[in-house]
């Protein structure tokens, strides 16, 4: 079967082959006729060859480019593609560290498919309608079980309707695995957890907090199944409140707590608004962290976004002691890095107070983005210290 072409209408050869690997529906002259997602080639404005790539009908992101080869690229290619990703972790997987991401999906040229591994399972998704329907999962799970990556793969849904998870090769698992890194252990609830069941990506970020707690009260906000709190306890912590709005984060983050070996004299875990909390609470604490959810998911949300982390920080701010610690964080891939920096002077100087940075960070090596597309270097995280 002949395989379709399409054309661009706008002159984005230098940054289709300078690594960006999207282009958008009003930059083609005209759409496919296909329901559903397949391979294509892409001309560029004056009718040459410029790409290979992934053509979604379903939506605005039409076009994921898989290679700038001549040839289309067949399963071997992205079989090569996978075993360099392994390779690629070997700056991530040691004897402390069980639990990864494989696939970043664009980041390692694997447009739309996510894979992370915890332990000997791997668990795939994928972003959106397209990336799923163009990607064959059967096979690709057969191939990570014989590139050695894992023992099981599952696919997980990234919404519960559609069946929250479902096995694709290997042997069946339990919903609840245990997460190795660093030496420390999560139980993930694959079934019901956010993303592929845990937020491998501010791994060392983690490790950082852990290195910063020792005799001192760390608020975690929005603590999902308490990462950051687990490693300050780790780290020597005196108190460690969790607070986030799901009664079914705090018990997990309560198992994990004991799972570390930590008593639970030193843990608050609370089922709570955080902004009715912060707005009505008035304990302060040595370090403060703000990790939320993503305050805003597309570009016409970001001004609202904006404002939202605004407030949002600077009741956070109020709980901080004087030379206390703030940690921020943001996974909203609309707000860049010269955003967030505005939007924490715009919360400090609303509580009129002044902090020296320590750290700047993102998320960890195993999850790459093409140098070409900024826009995927989607985690922010600033530690600061405060007047």
């Amino acid at each position: 079967m002949a395989i379709p072409s399409i054309q661009l209408h706008r002159n984005l050869r230098r940054t289709v082959l300078r690594g960006h690997p999207w282009i958008f529906r009003e930059s083609i002259r005209s759409p496919l006729k296909t329901s559903i997602a397949q391979l294509c080639q892409v001309l560029d404005s004056k009718n040459e060859n410029l790409a290979w790539a992934i053509y979604d009908p379903h939506s605005p992101l039409c076009l994921r480019v898989l290679s700038l080869e001549k040839k289309p690229p067949s399963f071997d290619f992205f079989e090569k593609r996978f075993a360099d990703a392994l390779s690629l972790r070997g700056l991530v997987i040691n004897k402390q560290t069980d639990s990864f991401r494989l696939f970043n999906g664009e980041g390692d040229l694997l447009p739309g498919m996510i894979c992370d591994i915890y332990g000997s399972v791997a668990v795939l998704q994928f972003d959106g309608q397209g990336p799923s329907e163009f990607w064959d999962k059967e096979r690709i799970a057969k191939s990570l079980i014989q590139l050695g990556a894992c023992k099981t793969v599952v696919e997980k849904f990234r919404r519960r309707s559609d069946g929250g998870t479902q096995l694709l090769a290997g042997k069946s698992c339990d919903n609840s695995l245990i997460a190795t890194e660093n030496s420390v252990q999560f139980k993930v609830d694959l079934q019901n957890g956010q993303k592929t069941g845990f937020f491998l990506d501010q791994r060392e970020n983690r490790k950082y907090v852990q290195s910063v707690a020792k005799g001192r009260s760390v608020l975690n906000l929005f603590c999902y199944t308490g990462g950051f709190s687990i490693y300050a306890g780790l780290g020597g912590a005196d108190r460690v409140g969790s607070l986030d709005v799901s009664q079914g984060a705090i018990d997990l983050a309560k198992e994990n707590w004991a799972l570390n070996g930590l008593g639970p004299e030193k843990h608050l875990p609370l089922c709570v608004d955080v902004f009715d909390y912060l707005k009505n609470n008035e304990n302060n604490w040595d370090h403060v962290i703000v990790d939320p959810p993503s305050l805003g998911h597309s570009e016409d949300q970001k001004e609202r976004a904006q404002m939202k982390y605004v407030e949002l920080f600077s009741a956070a701010i109020k709980r901080v002691k004087s030379r206390g610690q703030l940690s921020l964080s943001s996974c909203s891939s609309h707000i860049s890095f010269e955003d967030f920096f505005e939007i924490i002077n715009e919360a400090l100087s609303t509580v009129r107070r002044r902090g020296q940075i320590l750290r700047v960070s993102g998320q960890g090596p195993d999850h790459p983005f093409p140098h070409g597309c900024h826009e995927l270097r989607y985690l922010k995280f600033v530690h600061l210290v405060l007047n």
